[in-house]
């Protein structure tokens, strides 16, 4: 699990970015590196089903959402590309 969101959200929130990485053990230097860097395979890949996800969701008039991205039922979801599940 990696820990800059939860540092960039207190930086928006107007908190120190010295004492968030100080608690979260990371240091600023590379927070501010993965900030300003590319997007790693795992967040582009999100993206990508983030985005498919959506497209089915709006395919299927918004009956089938997020929950409906398992197993079981990404065999019956039209057009559902992936297994998907954060849980």
């Amino acid at each position: 699990m990696t820990v800059h969101p939860f540092i960039e959200t207190e930086k928006q929130a107007g908190h120190s970015v010295k004492r968030a990485c100080e608690l979260m053990k990371v240091s600023r230097t590379a927070f501010y590196a993965r900030r300003s860097g590319p997007p790693g395979p795992h967040a582009v890949r999100d993206a990508e089903l983030t985005q498919q996800n959506t497209e089915v969701h709006a395919r299927s008039r918004g009956t089938y959402g997020s929950r409906a991205c398992t197993p079981r039922s990404s065999r019956r979801v039209p057009g559902a590309a992936a297994v998907v599940s954060h849980d």
